[in-house]
């Protein structure tokens, strides 16, 4: 028992240790390049600005009426840059599907509506995943705002076969535009 014990107050400093940026929400940004030459076309570069949550925890709990996972300390916003213009944001969001990780990618333009949606990891079915990754699907997104329902069934049409995944898809997107909209000040 005390082995145990040194061993999880060894594991928690260490963790406490890390610098902020290693505690940030875990869904790493898999292809930047492609990412904004598909969503930025001539933007050439990004900047990492970290977020922390601090405050505005209760906010965006209430907003979402739903509690942020344990490791939602921080948040990564991928500024999209032009030259020295932002022209845009990138956000990501890790969710759990039917069969595993489903790892959302969310370009915002500089208003904050969604320019785009992109499935970088995706566990599901090759059936079901290529519909979840289709424009019919994917393109539903385009042109939200953080005050739209973004909910399977009101103004998302589900893939057939695939509700779970299609509620962590629309849940992923209306979780960052929430988290975007209290953290981007």
């Amino acid at each position: 028992m005390p082995r145990l014990l040194l061993c999880l107050l060894l594991a928690l400093s260490t963790l406490l240790a890390l610098p902020r940026e290693a505690r940030a929400a875990i869904c790493v940004w898999r292809k930047p390049d492609a990412d904004i030459q598909a969503f930025f076309p001539g933007a050439e570069s990004y900047r990492t600005d970290l977020k922390p949550v601090g405050a505005h925890r209760a906010v965006i709990e209430r907003a979402l009426g739903a509690r942020l996972d344990p490791d939602e300390g921080d948040f990564k916003f991928y500024r999209i840059l032009a030259g020295d213009r932002r022209v845009g944001t990138i956000l990501t969001h890790l969710g759990k599907g039917r069969y595993g990780a489903i790892e959302v990618v969310i370009a915002l333009d500089p208003a904050g509506t969604v320019k785009g949606v992109r499935l970088q990891v995706i566990r599901e079915p090759n059936g079901i995943k290529r519909q979840l990754t289709a424009d019919g699907f994917l393109g539903q997104f385009a042109g939200k705002h953080v005050g739209d329902p973004i909910r399977v069934g009101r103004d998302i049409r589900p893939v057939p076969g695939a509700d779970q995944s299609s509620e962590t898809i629309a849940f992923s997107v209306r979780k960052m535009l929430v988290i975007h909209e209290a953290l981007d000040r």
